[in-house]
């Protein structure tokens, strides 16, 4: 019964998606563009480096090394293998859906299982810094230090998360059989074959970065399908659950108090969004991950770091931040 009732839903939702695509031609034509744009302008250019990079740094064995130097840091306070601080530190640089990608690398080079990529994925779900400073801080809230604020409280969030799923399964990772050390790195890149891994690390690159253009073309056109120009806060809610950087867009130009907006904001930012969500599980869909530790982290992260906002931003700006 409970399949028969899925399957009608599904079969409903792509019989209203064919009538929208007909009686809004125009308007769908638009948002296909406004993706193209923001995948262009935004997507591309920060995530296509910072891949190919990753592929090449993975191929080198860089996380090995890293993981050497902050080994025992992780296990104690994360309880995963030192190799965790690349996809840490690359994330927290890159933002998501970055921290799929490098999890991904990891479990195919055998450096991490599929259970700690499970743990791993709870504390390295960081949205990119510019973008929270500069996009959301300067250009919708029309300060920098929130911005900056904002950035914090994210960063301390993924660190809560992280804490609390610390337990979360068993502590069966890869053990360091030995210290891999930089002269031990060296001797990885003399016998790779750097030109060959760098045109690998191009191919596999644009594969991901084109499945995740279709992703957020898709999930624009449900949110439009919603939604026209949502003026009450549980639609722009709804809006910014689904679709992250819309429901910003309109939570900055709604009339709601400045406070709502950026603990609203902070909770967008920390959740990420279904769209990020479904792309990061595409990237990891052979890979066996499970949806709801991840779900779970994400919602922890998000009430966390709107709590930390809060509770930082109104001392910093003496109660001003309060006004509209």
């Amino acid at each position: 019964m409970k399949k028969n009732i899925y399957s009608f839903i599904i079969l409903c939702t792509i019989f209203v998606l064919i009538i929208n695509i007909f009686m809004k031609s125009q308007q769908l034509t638009s948002i296909i563009v406004f993706s193209l744009n923001l995948f262009i302008k935004n997507i591309f250019p920060s995530l296509f480096p910072m891949f190919v990079i990753s592929n090449i740094l993975v191929a080198i064995n860089f996380p090995k090394f890293l993981g050497s130097v902050f080994n025992r840091i992780f296990r104690v306070v994360f309880k995963t293998s030192g190799a965790s601080a690349f996809v840490f530190f690359m994330s927290m640089i890159t933002g998501f859906p970055s921290s799929a990608k490098y999890v991904d690398d990891l479990i195919d080079k055998e450096i991490i299982n599929q259970k700690e990529a499970q743990k791993i994925l709870a504390f390295t779900f960081f949205s990119n810094p510019l973008f929270i400073v500069n996009t959301v801080g300067n250009s919708f809230l029309h300060s920098s230090r929130v911005g900056f604020i904002m950035l914090f409280s994210h960063v301390l969030g993924n660190i809560f998360s992280g804490l609390f799923f610390r337990n979360y399964g068993d502590d069966n990772y890869f053990e360091l059989t030995n210290r891999f050390l930089f002269k031990d790195l060296c001797q990885t890149i003399n016998n790779t074959n750097i030109f060959k891994t760098v045109f690998s690390s191009i191919k596999n690159s644009i594969e991901v970065l084109i499945n995740i253009f279709g992703i957020v073309t898709f999930f624009l056109i449900i949110i439009n399908m919603l939604f026209k120009n949502p003026d009450n806060y549980f639609e722009i809610l709804i809006a910014g659950i689904i679709e992250m950087t819309t429901g910003l867009k309109y939570l900055s130009v709604s009339s709601y108090p400045q406070i709502i907006k950026i603990v609203t904001s902070a909770f967008f930012i920390s959740f990420g969004g279904l769209s990020v969500h479904a792309q990061i599980m595409d990237i990891l869909k052979e890979k066996k991950v499970k949806y709801l530790p991840f779900l779970l982290s994400r919602i922890i992260q998000s009430l966390s770091s709107s709590l930390l906002v809060c509770i930082l931003a109104i001392p910093d700006t003496g109660y001003a931040i309060l006004k509209p």
